[in-house]
């Protein structure tokens, strides 16, 4: 049974999985290592990634020794994690009921997925349960809006939308302060430490900054009420201060904040 919200979630990550996985994903690699750095993620480590997407979080994890295990809702997102770790246990799943057994995972990572869920508590509380007892679960997000220069394009894109649509793809829902952090408490999880990332997305062009941006959930979100060309118009208006005059290159910088809690023995 798939939830209303991974529906969305479906369509809004399938317009451009190549796209995502070449121009976006790897800006968000220092996050990707600190949150494995959290998750105590090693060799032998049986780690799940919730939200895997084109999965270069596991492939992180297998070169620290993790045996990598990951789902997402997006066939193309996760056909590309494919290619990447063909050995890998990777499936097609709904966050909120996951496939897998109780205590399956010495770990679980969600970068940035979890506040996707229609009920992101019941996604922790199934993260949670395929943790194996004194098994760590690490999960980020957007730090408040203010404190990322991605918001700018966010909010340019989300200005296009119908507001009957505006609940309907909420990547800040988690970010508020302290919000994860009772989130994690509430799936019954024990909070152990908390940080902060600051990840810098820098794009050779303008052309490169727009097609990275377009197509993630946000861009094809937009896309689908005002069309491309809308969003790309919207874009390069938002993204101009943040271009280099002499090179043309953007660079936008975000903070991310992850925090870890384990499953009482």
């Amino acid at each position: 049974m798939i939830s209303a919200a991974a529906e969305v979630q479906r369509r809004l990550w399938g317009t451009d999985p190549r796209a995502w996985a070449e121009l976006a994903e790897s800006h968000n690699r220092p996050l990707f290592e600190a949150v494995l750095d959290a998750a105590g993620a090693g060799p032998g480590t049986r780690l799940l990634d919730v939200g895997c997407g084109s999965g270069l979080t596991l492939v992180l994890a297998a070169a620290r020794g993790a045996v990598p295990s990951g789902v997402d809702i997006s066939p193309g997102l996760l056909a590309i994690a494919r290619e990447r770790l063909p050995e890998a246990d990777l499936r097609e799943a709904d966050m909120e009921s996951l496939p897998f057994g109780d205590a399956a995972f010495d770990a679980v990572t969600g970068v940035n997925a979890f506040q996707f869920a229609g009920d992101p508590r019941q996604a922790l509380c199934e993260a949670a349960r395929v943790t194996r007892p004194g098994g760590r679960l690490v999960a980020s997000l957007f730090a408040a809006p203010e404190r990322s220069q991605g918001t700018v394009a966010h909010q340019a894109m989300t200005a296009l939308i119908p507001p009957e649509r505006a609940a309907d793809h909420a990547p800040y829902a988690l970010s508020a302060p302290g919000n994860l952090e009772a989130s994690l408490v509430s799936a019954g999880l024990t909070l152990d430490a908390s940080g902060e990332v600051i990840c810098h997305w820098r794009y050779a062009d303008m052309d490169e900054a727009i097609r990275a941006l377009l197509c993630s959930a946000g861009g094809a979100r937009a896309a689908e009420s005002a069309g491309p060309a809308a969003v790309r118009s919207a874009l390069r208006a938002a993204l101009a201060q943040f271009q280099d005059p002499q090179t043309g290159a953007v660079t936008l910088d975000n903070t991310f904040r992850w925090v870890a809690a384990h499953r009482q023995p």
